[in-house]
């Protein structure tokens, strides 16, 4: 590298500096119009956000770069004559891998002659990395050299901006599309490229129906659809065909949202039941000009403003790209000043004459921001960046460029927007109510009130998306949304915080009484019937509740306090309200600890299953066994099922366990038949949650007999009557499965839930078993013998074994025996045995011995 920045200068022309060029002068005129010029241009180039260059590219292939503007100790921290060059011409400071690809480039200008586009990363003097953009022009010399006059911007502050946007979308799940108000296609993410098969780079600029068939193709598409019958804007998600690339087809469902940011109309598509798409695609994009001298290359306005000493404020200097942001030309802006004045809003005025005296008095750089009607009459953000220069006769002038930020402006609203609200709902989201909820605590604390702080829950919004859809069970949840939000007043804060949950804070409480009362409005407010494509709904919520400041004093400690009271809500049924206490948080830490060693115990095989024999009353021998689950726990020794099983349930644990004693009892039943011991069926108990995920339960117990090699007939399955009625239709289905399959069901617990011979009758079960709590009190107590009896008189009718449980005694025995009932289980023969205590009995051939049968109803 050679020379300073001062050699430098002399080797740029007038014209490249951006400046008109004038004619001879004489000796004595060419001094001050060369100082003038050189002043010009360092004031230009010192106030640049990056620096100007020439590079020079030798007939023998080396690269020198003569000189650089001082600026450059500003974006990289490196003075001019300190840029070093490695011996295949690339600059030291440029990141080692972009090398290969800006040497390309020049070489490719040098050959092509034409535009050198420069664009790269940097290392500055402090180890960071900045990104590096601009143009050269080249130029060739007498000696055949080539030389390039350009300029480098800092856009790093564009770059990470636009990488922070990208990584958003790219982690977004859903397909998103941005449509712009003329109907053409803005930006879509990552998962609607995968969807339709579309680049992002064919797909921008292009109508919005090209992602859709030609039947779609309608003028009125994106109007509101409750203005217009073809309109699929609001109005929750509509059902459309979406179009490939490929041309095909499929079913899309689309949730068509309007927005309006500063005036400017866009439309948002989330595309449901699809791969994952990016929640959003700004539109951050950089529009400069190819540079072709300093001045005419920075993307934005170059200006010399003046202030004189008279007070009056002026443009000496103003470039052309000043008609592409404000609507202005040159020539106008210098001629009157007050047209650029007159653009800036009345407070900004004030700011930036504030800005612009402070500069002058200290001589400090000026840096303005400010926003302006373009010459589109979209408003517009400008960023301005100005070094102040004391003349000789006292006028301050101000060489700067100031660049159009709207983009960016705009990008940073929807990244706001997308970081502290919920996208379906618009309402606030976790965020955002953490931070609103300091400034109430502030309030709360000088006024001596109270806080609610509300976890609410809907009620069966699972069964609505699972039964008809997430796009109407999405307009119940805006619907029910809209119930909580009318509840509240101006100063309380409603928040979606996840799926059905929201979090709601109550303030200006002033007494327990009052927070009952306004909790209670709020729980009411939920309970309402709503209408959804065409159908009503039932809505309602469970909410937990805690209270600030006596149930704590930070949002974390109140929504953990409140997730806490809604769990006991929730377990009290629908529309339930609790208010948190200290006994609910004990209950809830004990309850956590339980799930956590229950998790350990799962995976650590802490598990067994014990098995409870069954005996025909007729002949008296071992016709079959139910498996019953235990947990013996390093920590805490045996676990009653009384206490984990709710848990296991709560959790989502009992898959786990459902599937372990699935697997475990048919490997156990098949050893013993190989063994020799009698053949019988083993019973093993399932939740009304398989039940909800039945492929999950046919696949275990598919799993389960076909690794063990045990024959289908010999593993029955039993649901308890609550679990069966809680959603009769979908467990007759699952149980019809289970019947094809040659898996024998059975209905636990009879008589403690709510049967319908109605629903019963259809169920293609093979057995009732009568719950324990009737035949415990059967020979003393008229109503449970009436209920006995009654419900194997039922049973016979519809052709149904029945089995009782809890028979302890002879007398139960005798009773049972003499109303018919077909089989037994319970401690007057057998207590639940563990496998090698079960095999025992099985090997000793254990019967019941019966006494003569009694005549039927003698205990009646």
């Amino acid at each position: 590298m050679t020379g300073s920045s001062d050699s430098g200068r002399g080797a740029i022309p007038a014209a490249a500096q951006g400046w008109p060029e004038r004619g001879p002068c004489a000796p004595d005129e060419a001094l001050p119009r060369l100082a003038e010029a050189e002043a010009r241009l360092d004031g230009l180039t010192a106030n640049l956000p990056g620096f100007a260059f020439q590079r020079i590219l030798n007939p023998d292939g080396t690269v020198q770069y003569p000189w650089f503007s001082h600026s450059i100790r500003a974006v990289l921290g490196f003075d001019p004559e300190a840029m070093g060059v490695n011996s295949q011409g690339c600059l030291h400071a440029v990141h080692w891998a972009d090398r290969d690809a800006h040497l390309a480039e020049i070489k490719r200008s040098a050959r092509q002659f034409d535009t050198c586009r420069e664009e790269f990363r940097a290392i500055t003097a402090h180890g960071e990395v900045r990104w590096l953009k601009g143009a050269s022009e080249p130029r060739r010399q007498g000696d055949g050299s080539t030389v390039w006059d350009g300029v480098m911007v800092d856009v790093t502050d564009g770059r990470r901006a636009e990488l922070r946007l990208e990584m958003l979308m790219d982690h977004a799940g859903d397909s998103l599309i941005v449509v712009e108000s003329d109907g053409t296609i803005d930006s879509v993410n990552a998962a609607a490229e995968a969807l339709f098969g579309w680049s992002m780079a064919e797909l921008s600029g292009q109508p919005f129906t090209t992602l859709l068939p030609p039947e779609m193709h309608l003028d009125d598409l994106l109007e509101a659809a409750d203005v217009s019958a073809g309109g699929i804007v609001g109005g929750g998600a509509r059902e459309l065909m979406g179009l490939r690339k490929d041309g095909s087809t499929f079913p899309l469902e689309l949730s068509t949202t309007e927005v309006r940011l500063e005036g400017q109309r866009l439309f948002v598509g989330i595309g449901r039941d699809i791969t994952e798409r990016k929640l959003t695609e700004a539109a951050l994009r950089e529009s400069e000009e190819r540079l072709r001298a300093i001045a005419a290359n920075v993307p934005g306005m170059v200006f010399q403003r003046v202030l004189r000493t008279d007070g009056s404020l002026g443009f000496s200097y103003v470039s052309e790209g000043c008609r592409a942001i404000l609507g202005l030309g040159p020539e106008q802006l210098m001629d009157n000043p007050q047209l650029f004045l007159s653009l800036i809003p009345e407070a900004e005025r004030q700011s930036f004459f504030a800005g612009l005296g402070r500069s002058a008095r200290t001589m400090e750089p000026f840096d303005e921001e400010m926003s302006v009607p373009g010459a589109d009459g979209r408003r517009r953000w400008l960023r301005g960046q100005s070094r102040p220069m004391l003349r000789n006769g006292g006028d301050v002038v101000w060489d700067g460029v100031m660049l159009d930020v709207t983009d960016r402006k705009q990008a940073e609203q929807r990244l706001s927007f997308l970081a502290y609200f919920d996208p379906l709902t618009r309402l606030p989201n976790r965020t955002a109510f953490m931070e609103r909820f300091a400034a109430a605590r502030e309030i709360a604390a000088r006024d001596q009130t109270m806080l609610a702080v509300v976890s609410v829950g809907l009620d069966r919004l699972g069964i609505i998306n699972a039964t008809m859809g997430h796009s109407i069970g999405d307009q119940v949840l805006m619907a029910a949304s809209d119930l909580l939000r009318a509840a509240l007043s101006v100063n309380d804060v409603i928040a979606r915080t996840s799926g059905d949950r929201f979090l709601v804070l109550i303030a200006g409480l002033g007494s327990k009484r009052e927070a009952m009362e306004a909790l209670e409005r709020l729980r009411a407010s939920a309970q309402a019937t709503v209408a959804a494509a065409g159908q009503d709904f039932d809505v309602s919520a469970a909410m937990g509740a805690a209270l600030y400041p006596r149930d704590g004093d930070d949002p974390e400690t109140l929504i953990k306090n409140a997730d806490a009271a809604l769990q006991l809500a929730k377990a009290q049924g629908p529309a339930s309200l609790q208010v948190f206490t200290k006994e609910i948080s004990a209950r809830a830490a004990k309850t956590l600890s339980l799930q956590t060693r229950l998790r350990r115990a799962i995976e650590n095989g802490e598990l067994a299953a014990h098995y409870q024999p069954q005996v025909d009353l007729v002949a008296g021998n071992v016709v079959g066994m139910e498996a019953l689950v235990r947990w013996n726990s390093p920590d805490l020794g045996m676990v009653s099922p009384a206490d984990f099983i709710p848990v296991a349930e709560e959790s989502g644990l009992i898959d786990g366990i459902c599937e372990f004693m699935l697997w475990e009892c048919t490997r156990q039943n098949k050893e013993w038949q190989d063994q020799g011991l009698p053949a019988i069926p083993v019973a093993v108990n399932v939740s009304g949650r398989q039940f909800q995920y039945a492929r999950r339960l046919l696949s275990a117990c598919e799993r389960a007999l076909v690794d063990n090699r045990l024959d289908s007939r010999w593993l029955e399955v039993e649901l308890t009557e609550s679990s069966a009625m809680r959603d009769a239709d979908n467990a007759i289905t699952v149980v019809n499965q289970l019947k094809e399959m040659g898996i024998a069901c059975s209905i636990d617990d009879f008589g403690t839930g709510y049967s319908s011979l109605s629903v019963l009758k259809r169920f293609p079960i093979s057995k009732l078993k009568i719950d324990r709590s009737f035949v415990l009190d059967v020979t003393t107590d008229p109503n449970d013998a009436a209920i006995v009896d009654a419900i194997i008189a039922m049973a016979k009718a519809l052709r149904l074994k029945v089995v009782a449980e809890g028979v302890e005694h002879q007398e139960h025995l005798d009773f049972l025996r003499g109303l018919g009932c077909d089989q037994m289980q319970g401690y007057f023969f057998s207590r639940p045995l563990p496998a090698d205590g079960l095999r025992a009995l099985l090997a000793e051939g254990r019967r019941l011995h019966l006494a003569p049968q009694l005549p039927e109803g003698a205990y009646i």
